[in-house]
């Protein structure tokens, strides 16, 4: 392959150019996922729940509510402002509906039907107007505030908006009409938490892509002092993106808040492929001075090596197709294909690249043929040899103390944990919940077996029965159902007496269905009526009954979700009844909770399946054990030091284990990669372990810098979920750096096979018809600094 590679780059250039126009294409194509379910898979029980609910009832999760704390919300002026500020939001596109003080309906009986009319009345004088608002139960927790100071304006959006990127411009428009309100004006719900999400993280994927790039410049640059090996990887992983974006939008698939991330991990992990790949090419290159030599070299032993650690990448990534996420599917593969894309990039078009440019100069390599790296690795090898039995005692005591962290991790997810406490979303979110109780929809859905069940005066009353029962649970707000509804049209019939809002009996049932009866043939009554949330089906079969809850953690909100539905069981017996519970309450809990065992699965497949692969590769299995300890123990302490921390275990941190494992395991093949060429070249052990972390211990360093460095731009995030998932990858990395530099070389001290004695005093090897093989220096004296040595790098 090194060779056709070499006599074909017009060839290989014309197909970058005609791929790179086609997956352009298809990267304009790329729109974005403004779903609300695309962290469960839709094959789910829970998705299917949602869906339904959300067919009969429409969308839960589609309400905006504005907060007004008004010391008097009655006050003739304020009404006549919110009065204004309802119609003006009723007018916008995308609202389906507005319910607030002023447009409220007021049932009152006429004869022998019911009239709905607003509430809110500006010819009354305004002490009629007051006793008239103050005299409808119906209102308390909806509308208004235990202390009757607090107003809250519903603004129900179409689902056609909310699922789109059209809501995020409605939600903005109605935030600046709810300012022009005089006082202290509060924005909470689902649909400007997802219009936060989605403009931060627009906001912050191209910002952390500049920043990752960047860094990963410096590091190059520092690394080869040649402005020719910067700009050649930046064009690369330039093409990588677009590579990958373009297959994104050819399939059909689109953009989330997770795969937003993935420009900038195409450039922190094609930047370290292009490090190693340079590394070579300049070490070989000043051993050789014949180009074309080098190229081969670096193209066959470089070339495979980065093969295989971008078959590790990439499953790292793959195995998230078990998330049974639709968001973190479609991550996954697509990370995965662009891992290996860049693969195809790198050891296609450095080498073409470097056929056309100059020879590099031998102030080139810059820090990587700096004679002290290779002291430093001789000195460090000298070490671990030594002291490789404290080496082993020290990992041990760290792994037993990295468990029982483990053992401390917390699993309690909350919905808003992403925002800082200080954040305007939050503060927003702590009044509502003050005033109304939670934000998160609850809700139970009621289906009976006998069509048209929910008129039966013996259903209404279990359902009252419920209510009343889930209404006595901690984090549950105000709860409202049909029953509600039949209330305050008792009260109207009863002539909007309070003592009048309560079920009718069953001598009063028909005459209310009566009138009831005749409000659906008007008009202008059931238009205020349809500003109501939907509680009931069309044919009265199915009902619901709604709650708020606070965001109290997906543990206690599982403890809620069920302590509901056995209540709901208990009063609706199964052959007569079918009771489940949804919302988006359930959605995340169930969500998170999958989210994280599939996740640790994933793991648990990475390191079988990366396991196969070495044990595959080094033909060992005592080298592959030695392979994988420098890799699950970085893992271990990172997940030791989230227990001991308090960090949860959640999404974005669960998803850094086989992600940063998949990225680690790199450096330790191409450490073991070369020990194993070394080895099998007849160098002893020793000679072997030193001079492989002589000669791959530059670039291993090096390109664990640019990864540590790249994923630590995400601590940059407003998202605590973005700076946990940078922080611990990095650190993970970090550990893994040390692990292949010193627990590694202790175990194959330790536990390596022993090689033969070499023969005599041969001073060079040649392995395959390859490049020379230098041995090195003495076991107990490190080779003097001018002295000639080869600088390869695995």
């Amino acid at each position: 392959m090194a060779a056709w590679i070499l006599d074909h780059p017009r060839l290989i250039l014309t197909c970058v150019l005609l791929l790179s126009g086609l997956l352009g294409y298809g990267a304009l194509q790329v729109s974005v996922d403004h779903r609300t379910g695309a962290l469960l898979s839709d094959e789910s029980e829970t998705v299917r729940n949602f869906a339904r609910a959300g067919e009969l009832f429409g969308q839960s999760q589609a309400i905006l509510y504005v907060v007004f704390e008004e010391d008097d919300p009655f006050a003739p002026d304020f009404l006549v402002q919110l009065d204004s500020l309802t119609r003006r939001l009723g007018a916008l596109d995308g609202v389906e509906s507005v319910l607030s003080l002023t447009n409220v309906p007021y049932l009152v009986r006429e004869e022998a039907a019911i009239t709905a009319r607003p509430l809110y009345d500006a010819s009354l004088p305004p002490d009629v107007l007051r006793r008239r608002m103050q005299s409808q139960p119906f209102l308390n927790g909806l509308l208004l505030s235990a202390d009757g100071r607090t107003t809250v304006l519903l603004v129900k959006i179409e689902e056609a908006f909310n699922d789109s990127a059209a809501r995020i411009g409605l939600v903005r428009r109605v935030m600046a009409e709810a300012h022009t309100l005089p006082g202290s004006v509060a924005i909470a719900g689902y649909p400007y938490l997802r219009t936060e999400y989605a403009e931060r993280v627009a906001a912050e994927a191209p910002l952390f892509t500049l920043l990752a790039l960047l860094v990963s410049l410096v590091f190059l640059f520092l690394t080869f002092r040649s402005w020719r090996a910067v700009l050649l990887p930046t064009a690369i992983v330039g093409l990588g993106i677009l590579w990958t974006i373009g297959l994104i939008g050819l399939f059909g698939h689109q953009l989330n808040i997770v795969t937003a991330v993935l420009p900038a991990l195409i450039v922190i992990i094609g930047m370290a492929n292009s490090i190693h790949l340079m590394t070579k090419f300049f070490d070989q290159y000043r051993l050789t001075e014949d180009r074309r030599q080098a190229l081969m070299y670096t193209i066959r032993t470089a070339g495979m090596a980065t093969l295989l650690t971008s078959l590790t990448t990439a499953i790292g990534f793959a195995v998230l197709v078990l998330s049974r996420s639709r968001s973190l599917e479609v991550f996954g593969l697509f990370a995965a294909a662009g891992v290996l894309l860049l693969y195809v990039l790198s050891v296609t078009l450095i080498p073409i690249a470097f056929v056309y440019l100059r020879p590099p100069s031998r102030r080139t390599a810059g820090l990587s043929g700096h004679d002290a790296f290779a002291d430093l690795f001789d000195r460090l090898a000298l070490l671990t040899r030594r002291r490789a039995p404290a080496v082993l005692t020290l990992t041990a005591l760290l792994v037993a103390v990295g468990i029982a962290g483990v053992l401390r991790i917390p699993s309690d997810l909350f919905v808003f944990s992403d925002f800082n406490e200080d954040d305007p979303l939050r503060q927003d979110l702590a009044v509502f919940e003050r005033q109304f109780g939670g934000v998160l929809p609850l809700e139970i859905v009621i289906e009976a077996k006998t069509p048209g069940r929910m008129r039966s005066l013996s259903t209404l009353r279990r359902i009252e029965r419920l209510q009343q029962d889930l209404s006595t649970l901690e984090p549950v707000g105000r709860t409202l159902s049909l029953v509600d509804l039949v209330k305050l049209s008792n009260q109207a019939y009863f002539g909007g007496n309070p003592a009048g809002y309560r079920l009718p009996s069953g001598y009063e049932l028909p005459f209310l269905q009566s009138a009831l009866g005749n409000l659906a043939d008007r008009d202008a009554s059931r238009a205020l009526i349809e500003n109501l949330p939907r509680l009931v089906d069309s044919t009265f079969t199915v009902s619901r009954i709604y709650m708020g809850v606070s965001d109290i953690g997906t543990s206690r909100m599982h403890a809620l979700a069920d302590t509901a539905l056995v209540r709901a069981r208990r009063l609706f017996p199964a052959e007569q009844y079918d009771v489940f519970v949804t919302g988006t309450a359930v959605m995340t809990t169930r969500a998170g909770e999958n989210l994280v065992q599939n996740l640790v699965m994933s793991l648990l497949v990475a390191l079988l399946v990366i396991s196969g692969l070495m044990a595959l590769l080094f033909r060992s299995a005592r080298l592959t054990l030695i392979s994988l300890a420098p890799n699950v123990v970085p893992l271990l302490l990172v997940g030791g030091a989230m227990g001991f921390s308090g960090i949860t275990l959640k999404p974005s941190t669960a998803i850094i284990f086989s992600l940063a494992f998949g990225i680690a395991v790199d450096d330790t093949i191409h450490f073991l990669a070369k020990y194993r060429l070394l080895h099998q070249a007849g160098l002893s052990l020793d000679e072997a372990v030193r001079t492989t972390l002589r000669e791959t211990g530059k670039a291993i360093l090096f390109t664990s810098l640019v990864l540590m460095s790249g994923f630590l731009v995400f601590t940059l995030s407003d998202f605590g979920g973005t700076v946990s998932m940078g922080a611990l990858t990095a650190l993970t990395l970090g550990a893994a750096l040390v692990a292949n530099l010193f627990l590694l070389p202790a175990l194959l001290y330790r536990f390596g096979p022993r090689a033969p004695e070499r023969p005599a005093p041969a001073r060079s090897l040649r392995t395959n018809g390859q490049a020379p093989v230098h041995s090195p220096p003495p076991a107990d004296r490190p080779a003097h600094p001018n002295g000639s040595r080869s600088r390869e790098g695995a």
